[in-house]
């Protein structure tokens, strides 16, 4: 059988090990959720004009491992500018919403306008060295993530800058999965399910046994990838009074695409 994120069964969708949180093996990354309810919003419209400029999910459940189906809901359909809804069930009970802002794309001869941005290299010729591994050459140790598989260890890692709880750091990302089986992943659909990973990315380590969790993911994408590969650098800063966020940019192997903000909540670790 083909491996996926998730299988089809009728109107839900069966979540597989690949998609599996690290915090518990009964739970989702944040990820495979992300692309579920991106993928059922670009399927409410067929106009290839139509970019999702932003997607905004809130993470206000953990997400279990356990048969799932989305609703969507057209907000508005203008010419221009649509916004559509989209929420995620486990049974009747709603554990994961997400808003989607689409804008026109239009030829009109402009030349391309970008901040200044760092160099970075590409993913070849980088070992894969998971999440929690430090960069080539880096003196940092590398992390010891929890042993259970989940999309943490499905997607394809290769760190560039940084370690996990250096409060900031790059890698790419690869999904080298169908999100739904039997489907091709679209470049929004791959964005949004590595977006999350932006969190722990830029996630400072303030204390041991203290960590952050994300409570929402905000994309914005002013381009789609091209390509399976995605960086994501990212940044993070905390308070004592264990709120912070994370800010990452994202590029494709032509450059930065858009960014992520995410809200983070400290999160002490269950001994």
């Amino acid at each position: 059988m083909t491996e996926a994120l998730f299988f089809p069964d009728g109107d839900l969708f069966v979540p597989t090990d690949l998609a599996a949180s690290p915090w518990g093996s009964t739970l989702l990354h944040g990820g495979p959720p992300a692309a579920l309810l991106a993928r059922a919003i670009e399927r409410t419209t067929d106009d290839p004009d139509m970019q999702v400029a932003r997607l905004t999910i809130d993470l206000f459940r953990p997400v279990p491992k356990v048969p799932l189906r989305v609703e969507t809901h057209v907000v508005r359909e203008g010419k221009r500018i649509q916004v559509v809804d989209a929420t995620l069930y486990s049974g009747d009970e709603a554990v994961t919403r997400a808003s989607a802002l689409m804008l026109r794309r239009t030829e009109g001869g402009l030349p391309s306008a970008q901040p200044p941005v760092s160099y970075l290299e590409g993913p070849e010729g980088l070992a894969v060295t998971g999440l929690g591994g430090a960069a080539p050459g880096s003196a940092a140790r590398p992390v010891a993530m929890p042993g259970n598989k989940g999309f943490h260890t499905t997607a394809e890692i290769r760190r560039l800058q940084g370690t996990m709880g250096g409060g900031g750091g790059a890698a790419w990302f690869r999904v080298p999965v169908p999100v739904v089986a039997g489907e091709e992943i679209t470049p929004l659909m791959r964005t949004a399910a590595t977006a999350d990973f932006g969190s722990p990315m830029g996630s400072p380590r303030l204390a041991e046994g203290i960590g952050f969790i994300n409570a929402d993911i905000t994309l914005y994408l002013h381009r789609m990838p091209v390509g399976e590969w995605i960086c994501l650098e990212a940044k993070g800063f905390a308070q004592p009074y264990g709120l912070g966020m994370s800010e990452t940019v994202v590029h494709d192997l032509g450059g930065p695409i858009g960014r992520v903000v995410q809200a983070t909540i400290m999160n002490p670790r269950q001994r």
